[in-house]
């Protein structure tokens, strides 16, 4: 081998071991990238649990109706993570419950801003903007609810909807968002009651008793017993009227409907 040979040979080895060093530093970026992307997803997951446990905490305290803690737990969720939408739904539930209106929309539309398709902080919204005389709004985001196809119970945002449909003398549509609230959950007792109320009120009591059916084969409350025992008077069913007179003394004695009932109304 002479001189040049040897000298292109060892020219060959430099640069294959050139390579070999630059792949090494390209893995080992990449390496590191793939790290540091897998602990910021670990790290916002951590942040992203943490802050539901504190909404939870937060959720479990308005039941209660402790709304100072409540407070509390859905702020720090907040702090925690600030993308995290049922936290600044909480907190506009605690502020409607406060009567701290602007502080109560203002965290409604931050929940739906970061999460657009969130029924839950758009049928609460709506319940917010219903109880405060605003029905048209409120029905908006009631319908913005039920469009997501993923929520759970759509038939409680198209009762709603019938609800505050009523409270702007608008039975029509009113009555139509019951139906459809039956249409996906037939024993949904309230807007069973509600539907059958309607149809009471204008003297259509076959379609009220018929409505109310399904809802009365479970575990019916104060409100659709008298209301049974109502229809079933007018019909002249004497045996379903005692039969619901019974079970409404029995079961809620203390109601304002049993009152009623005692009274002989």
């Amino acid at each position: 081998m002479n001189l040049i040979q040897l000298l292109t040979q060892q020219f060959e080895s430099v640069k294959s071991y050139a390579r070999q060093l630059g792949f090494v530093a390209t893995l080992t970026l990449v390496v590191a990238a793939c790290a540091t992307q897998q602990q910021q997803t670990y790290d916002a997951g951590v942040l992203k649990a943490r802050a539901r446990a504190h909404s939870d905490l937060g959720s479990v305290y308005l039941q209660q109706r402790n709304l100072e803690v409540a407070l509390d737990e859905f702020s720090i969720a907040t702090k925690i993570d600030p993308t995290f939408a049922m936290a600044y739904n909480g907190l506009g539930m605690v502020h409607a419950a406060l009567s701290q209106d602007a502080l109560a929309e203002m965290n409604f539309k931050q929940a739906i801003q970061i999460e657009p398709n969130n029924s839950e902080a758009h049928n609460n919204y709506g319940n917010f903007l219903c109880s405060r005389g605003r029905a048209d709004e409120s029905i908006k985001e009631f319908m913005a609810a039920v469009k997501n196809p993923l929520y759970a119970t759509p038939a409680m945002a198209y009762t709603n909807a019938g609800v505050c449909s009523l409270r702007k003398q608008d039975t029509r549509n009113a009555e139509v968002y019951f139906q459809r609230a039956l249409q996906l959950e037939p024993l949904f007792h309230s807007a069973a009651y509600q539907l059958a109320l309607i149809q009471f009120n204008r003297n259509d009591v076959a379609s009220a008793k018929n409505t109310l059916q399904n809802a009365m084969l479970s575990r019916p409350g104060p409100e659709l017993l008298w209301l049974s025992v109502r229809i079933a008077r007018l019909l002249g069913n004497r045996d379903d009227e005692s039969s619901y007179a019974l079970e409404l003394r029995r079961q809620y004695p203390d109601s304002e409907q049993a009152k009623l009932l005692q009274s002989g109304n």
